[in-house]
């Protein structure tokens, strides 16, 4: 017999796909000068609104996230790739000017960070 059901959803990429759509409504209605969505935001912080939203895909059932794969990608692929993105943008003239200390520490930081990415669990 062929169960017919299209919840939970199992592919990983859909369930991405998802995530980011929720991710990008966000982002869409926090920057929107509509009264509703002001006011809304006013109130309940986007950052919430950005965890809240997959939690609830997860905790309806909408997704199946205990057979998922989605954090491993996500943490082995797309955080490396944030992070570098992210420090393409760091002013290391400014870092410089910080001092020795503050350089080690964020070396150390990085070399942490690095390290606990690529390190094997």
């Amino acid at each position: 017999m062929i169960q017919a059901s299209i919840f939970p959803i199992a592919n990983d990429t859909v369930v991405l796909g998802l995530i980011a759509l929720c991710l990008g409504f966000v982002f869409y209605t926090s920057s929107s000068n509509s009264g509703i969505w002001k006011r809304f935001y006013s109130i309940v912080p986007a950052v919430l609104m950005c965890y809240l939203l997959p939690a609830l895909l997860s905790s309806f059932g909408i997704v199946d996230e205990p057979n998922s794969q989605l954090y491993f990608v996500a943490s082995r692929y797309l955080l490396p790739a944030a992070l570098i993105l992210m420090t393409l943008s760091i002013d290391l003239k400014a870092l410089l000017n910080l001092g020795p200390k503050a350089l080690i520490m964020f070396l150390t930081g990085t070399f942490g960070i690095i390290l606990a990415v690529l390190w094997p669990f």
